[in-house]
């Protein structure tokens, strides 16, 4: 089974194709000279639509658009634009009959990596060093023209921790769990 993890914003989209944990391809999309969410729309899935995994994917991840902003880094311009663009891109790929799971970023980085954060550490920051540790990805990463590694590799990973995330966390939240233990002690 494949999945697609997705971390869209309203510049770059990262994407991985992942199968059992490995990862078949990933990158990221270059949306910022596309103008309006359409647009931005269409680029993503004309690009997805060209990749050799796109009909095997039996899931797709998308990064939650309204968790972990920044406290007041983020204009409500651009949180409107990405939820805009993010509800345009879940409609579109859920027409094309898949199933679409937005997903909680520190929810999944919890299930990926065992933590969600560590304290002093970006959450940037901690997804690069724990996929760094998870995965050699140097064939995936690019660079700038000066030649250092390009922010937008994050987003990548970001959409590599969305396609790692296992769906079974969402069968037996821990309270469902609890649960069951109290009815069958009584």
């Amino acid at each position: 089974m494949v999945s697609l993890g997705l971390d869209a914003s309203t510049t770059c989209v990262g994407y991985a194709f992942t199968e059992d944990k490995k990862i078949l391809d990933m990158g990221f999309i270059d949306i910022k000279k596309e103008k309006t969410p359409k647009d931005k729309v269409e680029k993503v899935l004309g690009f997805l639509h060209e990749s050799p995994y796109i009909d095997t994917v039996t899931d797709i991840n998308i990064e939650d658009n309204l968790s972990g902003f920044a406290g007041g880094r983020t204009s409500q311009q651009v949180i409107i634009k990405l939820a805009k663009f993010n509800a345009i891109l879940c409609f579109m790929l859920e027409n094309f009959d898949y199933k679409v799971h937005s997903i909680n970023p520190m929810t999944a980085r919890k299930n990926v990596f065992g933590v969600a954060r560590v304290k002093g550490i970006k959450a940037k920051d901690l997804v690069k060093m724990k996929i760094e540790e998870m995965y050699n990805t140097s064939k995936w990463c690019k660079e700038t023209k000066t030649g250092l590694w390009d922010k937008r590799n994050i987003d990548m990973y970001d959409g590599l921790v969305m396609s790692l995330f296992e769906k079974k966390a969402w069968l037996f939240p821990k309270f469902f769990v609890y649960c069951l233990k109290c009815i069958n002690t009584n």
